[in-house]
């Protein structure tokens, strides 16, 4: 089962871009609600306020939200990604702000520029094999950790049970292949 498991995350990740697998992944912890450290409600307000900014953000004219992908943890926004001028990550920004239920936009990891082709399946598969050893794993739970890979840097967001799951999906995360970096803004319920 868990090669099954393994396997099916893997083929779903490779073709889609960095948002889109994002939304796949991270819609697939969302239906798990079981796993999750927030409450229903909480998780029912951050997917409606990610919903809500993938929306503008897409209606946006000159806005190739593509290459953005949207957490939301709490009701703080991670924007991470690209977009090709400054004025589009202030503009993005400006969008995330203006959600209703938004309590906060973080913004520092969205570059400026344009990922390579080559950069894009490369941070898609991290993401898959790293997601893939957190479902896997016997001491965390993927399914409350959301994994997302720009530029061989990794960004753990989500709510886990306590510090020992944080430092073991940082540990997992570390130990993957081609990750350059793992930020950890991840929140631990217990101490």
């Amino acid at each position: 089962m868990q090669r099954r498991m393994t396997l099916f995350l893997m083929l779903l990740a490779l073709p889609l871009s960095g948002c889109v697998t994002a939304a796949v992944v991270g819609g697939t912890a969302a239906g798990s609600a079981a796993f999750d450290e927030r409450t229903i409600g909480t998780q029912t307000d951050d997917v409606a306020i990610g919903t809500s900014i993938n929306t503008r953000l897409m209606a946006e004219k000159d806005m190739p939200s593509r290459w953005v992908s949207v957490q939301v943890i709490d009701g703080v926004v991670y924007l991470t990604g690209y977009l090709p001028t400054r004025e589009h990550v202030e503009r993005a920004v400006y969008i995330a702000r203006h959600v209703n239920g938004v309590r906060e936009v973080r913004a520092d990891e969205l570059k400026v520029g344009e990922p390579a082709a080559l950069a894009i399946v490369s941070d898609s598969w991290i993401t898959t094999k790293i997601k893939s050893a957190l479902l896997a794993d016997p001491v965390v739970s993927g399914f409350s950790i959301h994994v997302e890979t720009v530029d061989g840097k990794v960004y753990l967001t989500g709510i886990v049970g306590n510090r020992k799951h944080r430092q073991r999906a940082v540990d997992i995360a570390r130990s993957t292949a081609g990750v350059t970096a793992v930020i950890d803004l991840m929140q631990a319920r217990q101490k």
